[in-house]
């Protein structure tokens, strides 16, 4: 991965993570899962940070892995490590989408603790399609947020949602114009930055314990999934 396709900045309690793979619908390669992976695992025991906000640069925000570099088990793995730290670790997590979130990319969404999406954005979950299956815990976030008979649709049919919908069914937090949203986003962390820290940590983990159960063994099935039969 060069160095520019996971852009970091940092003001006042606030890291922001980009996705700056733009030709390429900022499509997950392994290279980018590891650098995410990295960069919020070091967010989440920096003291420095408050809150992560994931956005992404061009028309979209991820299209999911990148089909010039297919999955792999150590592909697979690292997503789940990603997963993992965003939905395990203390720290808010907000996600600013725009335009498709497809598969992984939507599944990275997921992870977020909140997701504000642009009124264009779409979502979709095309693997059982294709012949896979999803990643990033989305077998356990995504009944706990539609319900099982949603989720279920969803997974085997591919689903894809309009921003108005994703809304409604509660996968978005707020809606936003699409020129206004990376500000949107930026005055929704800032504001969570100025709240006290371990009242936030404290509700993320209580809430997650209650609505997720055990979330690592969610994330080692979810992976065994991947593997033959």
């Amino acid at each position: 991965m060069t160095h520019d396709e996971l852009l970091r900045h940092a003001a006042d309690g606030v890291l922001e993570l980009r996705l700056n793979r733009p030709a390429r619908l900022n499509a997950l390669t392994h290279s980018l899962v590891l650098a995410l992976a990295d960069a919020v695992e070091r967010a989440m025991s920096d003291d420095t940070v408050r809150v992560l906000l994931i956005s992404a640069e061009g028309r979209g925000f991820c299209a999911g892995k990148d089909r010039d570099d297919p999955p792999t088990d150590a592909f697979v793995a690292d997503l789940q490590r990603l997963a993992a730290a965003l939905v395990q670790g203390r720290k808010p997590v907000i996600a600013a989408v725009q335009g498709w979130a497809v598969g992984a990319g939507f599944e990275l969404a997921l992870d977020c603790d909140l997701v504000l999406a642009s009124h264009d954005a779409r979502f979709a979950l095309p693997e059982a399609r294709l012949g896979l299956m999803g990643t990033g815990g989305v077998h356990a976030l995504l009944p706990r947020l539609v319900g099982l008979g949603r989720a279920k649709g969803m997974l085997w049919l591919g689903g894809e949602l309009d921003a108005t919908q994703a809304h409604a069914w509660g996968l978005v937090w707020e809606l936003a114009d699409r020129a206004l949203l990376p500000l949107r986003a930026r005055q929704l962390a800032a504001e969570l930055a100025t709240l006290d820290a371990t009242a936030l940590g404290r509700i993320k983990r209580l809430v997650h314990g209650e609505a997720l159960g055990d979330f690592q063994r969610a994330l080692e099935r979810e992976a065994s999934a991947h593997g033959p039969g």
